[in-house]
């Protein structure tokens, strides 16, 4: 526990650490300013916050020890078992709750979500994108201007300009809204898309405004009225 009084600069470097919460934290910056009365520390240059196995970094922070909420600003980056992010800004509380702004990419195991803004809740394994958001999983890729996703069972919901693309599968789709669905290593992605819907597969084309496809089989089923153009394949 820093024993400085309050609202002291600390020499460059210096740390303040604390128990007040169930397990130490430590703030590390250039500059350091705590106040005792408030147990905030205010922290400027190559700030480093370490929480539990989470360590955070920034130009510039704010931590409030009694809450366990943290701002940060200027180059952030998280660091957590299965987790990555960079951002501009991020703000921290509760241990669970992050949200990130600015050019936001984050790794979650072997997926990506990126956008303006990501909300992650830690302990839900939910994410939400705000603007430009992208995700990765199992291979595929969505692009939407709105995506709430859930990492570790791999579901999306897509709205706003939804692109979808499947590599693996020749698949392209384009939709107002979209649904992803999949089971961690095993091929049963299932997409179901609504509005204004054009996908392509193996150059034959679909288009309507309620499909599914189904990636293990490469089928697709159509539920409003729609137009299938079939290319002959080359056997």
């Amino acid at each position: 526990m820093c024993s400085a009084p309050a609202a002291a600069v600390l020499a460059v470097p210096d740390t303040v650490s604390t128990a007040a919460t169930q397990s130490a934290v430590s703030v590390t910056a250039d500059k350091l300013q705590y106040d005792g009365k408030t147990q905030i520390a205010t922290a400027q240059g190559n700030v480093i916050i370490t929480r539990d196995q989470a360590t955070m970094t920034g130009a510039t922070a704010l931590y409030n020890l009694k809450t366990a909420e943290a701002d940060l600003d200027g180059g952030v980056t998280v660091e957590q078992p299965d987790m990555h992010v960079t951002a501009q800004k991020l703000h921290s509380t509760n241990k669970n709750y992050v949200v990130a702004t600015g050019d936001v990419r984050g790794i979650y195991g072997d997926k990506k979500l990126n956008g303006d803004q990501v909300e992650y809740y830690l302990d839900e394994d939910h994410g939400i994108v705000s603007g430009n958001g992208y995700m990765e999983a199992q291979g595929s890729q969505m692009w939407a201007d709105h995506i709430d996703a859930w990492t570790k069972k791999i579901s999306a919901v897509g709205t706003g300009n939804v692109h979808i693309e499947s590599p693996k599968d020749n698949l392209t789709a384009y939709a107002e809204r979209a649904e992803y669905i999949h089971t961690p290593g095993v091929n049963d992605g299932i997409i179901n898309l609504f509005d204004n819907v054009y996908a392509t597969q193996n150059g034959s084309s679909l288009n309507g405004d309620n499909l599914q496809i189904r990636l293990a089989d490469n089928s697709a089923q159509a539920m409003s009225r729609s137009t299938l153009i079939i290319m002959p394949q080359n056997n």
